[in-house]
């Protein structure tokens, strides 16, 4: 997902149990210890917020973290 959101120019924002993580940092990703099956928000705010929303749903799709 870090991959897929690093290509675009959007702010791309996790969010988990009240804390939201800059979906382009690894780091901020891993610091939130998502757990397997957990509900996270993912929210974008740019130019290309519509297509980078998209590609990280089928980002998450193609890997099996989500329905």
């Amino acid at each position: 997902m870090v991959q897929t959101a690093s290509k675009f120019n959007s702010d791309i924002n996790l969010e988990y149990k009240g804390k939201s993580v800059n979906l382009k940092s690894i780091m901020g990703v891993m610091s939130l210890g998502v757990g397997q099956g957990a509900d996270v928000t993912i929210s974008a705010d740019g130019a290309d917020e519509k297509d980078a929303l998209e590609a990280v749903s089928e980002t998450m799709k193609k890997e099996g973290l989500s329905e």
